[in-house]
């Protein structure tokens, strides 16, 4: 059983990511024009799966993104609460059995409750985005060094 939910979990943040690259597309596009970027060394930045974060053109573009998205408020705030929904949301889309979605569940909300920690800087909401974003990548790569390997 502990296998399965693993491999949900692997399945749910993999998938998580390719859907939500897609919809941020546009996001991305509005948040390079306004904040009068570099449109190629984003994109380069952008398609990292653990991007720098000591680039103060992309911190304020994953600032500028995740405020569209909702999972920041206004004064750089991550709102920890949409983050957690954002994730679960792939739960409910494969239509996983309900013990699954409980489980994934608690392991989220376990995941967020230790990446929230990584805030290091009011000043630099984007970099401290980047940061939890990195922790939460660490801790389903942790899970995947778990699952027996093929």
């Amino acid at each position: 059983m502990k296998i399965i939910i693993y491999l949900a979990f692997v399945l749910a943040a993999v998938t998580c990511n390719e859907t939500n690259e897609q919809s941020l597309d546009k996001d991305k596009e509005e948040c390079i024009v306004e904040l009068s970027l570099e449109r190629d060394e984003m994109a380069k930045l952008d398609k990292l799966d653990l991007p720098p974060d000591s680039n103060t053109d992309f911190n304020k573009l994953v600032e500028c993104i995740s405020k569209k998205k909702g999972l920041m408020a206004p004064n750089g705030e991550i709102i920890f609460p949409e983050l957690k929904e954002l994730y679960l949301e792939v739960s409910k889309v494969k239509n996983l059995s309900k013990i699954v979605q409980y489980s994934y569940e608690i392991f989220i909300s376990q995941i967020l409750s230790r990446c929230e920690k990584q805030i290091i800087d009011d000043a630099e909401p984007g970099k401290n985005m980047i940061l939890v974003q990195r922790c939460i990548s660490n801790e389903f790569e942790n899970v995947k060094r778990l699952l027996p390997s093929s």
